[in-house]
């Protein structure tokens, strides 16, 4: 591990963050743009159409599910995500992904059994089963600022975190503050 994500969780915060909603980016809107962010995590080879439409689904159900990993945030902080339980999303996803059990003399895991767009969404969705199974899954999360939603690894010793910086946190204490003076004043 570096100062940061696991590095079995690296790809799947990749992934998670090819959602900028600050910037306003998104490389999931057209093959093009996916093929690049392939590109740039060492990944080649074409993206089809069904290949992007996969790789969408896949990221709205992760990304919901990282939100519910932050178990104070408040209800109405919307992430980009299908209606209904992202596990549920999650398990129809990874029923269809080229996936399966390896046991090897170095121990076992979870391979893709493909290369292309569908092996790199099974090696993402095997990280995450093998990250439940460490107890390490519940601390990748969804920056609960609104403006922000950034894919991050909560290191707190409680795994407490809810916001991925100082910036967001600042940004929020700083907001409820205000709030807090606007409505003591209304008071006086």
């Amino acid at each position: 591990m570096d100062g940061g994500v696991p590095e079995q969780l690296v790809l799947v915060e990749a992934f998670a963050n090819t959602l900028d909603v600050e910037e306003g980016t998104d490389e999931l809107t057209t093959t093009e743009r996916f093929q690049r962010w392939l590109s740039a995590q060492g990944r080649e080879g074409p993206v089809a159409p069904a290949d992007l439409d996969l790789a969408w689904q896949l990221r709205a159900a992760l990304r919901l599910e990282l939100s519910a990993h932050d178990t104070e945030a408040p209800a109405d902080d919307a992430v980009e995500a299908p209606a209904g339980d992202p596990r549920a999303e999650l398990d129809r996803l990874a029923a269809g992904l080229p996936l399966r059990a390896r046991f090897t003399e170095g121990g076992m895991g979870l391979v893709p059994t493909a290369d292309g767009v569908p092996g790199l969404l099974a090696e993402i969705v095997a990280a995450m089963v093998l990250a439940e199974r460490d107890g390490i899954w519940s601390r990748l999360k969804i920056c609960r600022e609104g403006t922000c939603q950034w894919a991050y690894y909560d290191r707190s010793k409680n795994s407490s975190k809810c916001w991925c910086g100082a910036s967001c946190g600042n940004r929020n204490k700083t907001r409820a503050y205000r709030q807090r003076r606007v409505v003591g004043s209304a008071r006086a």
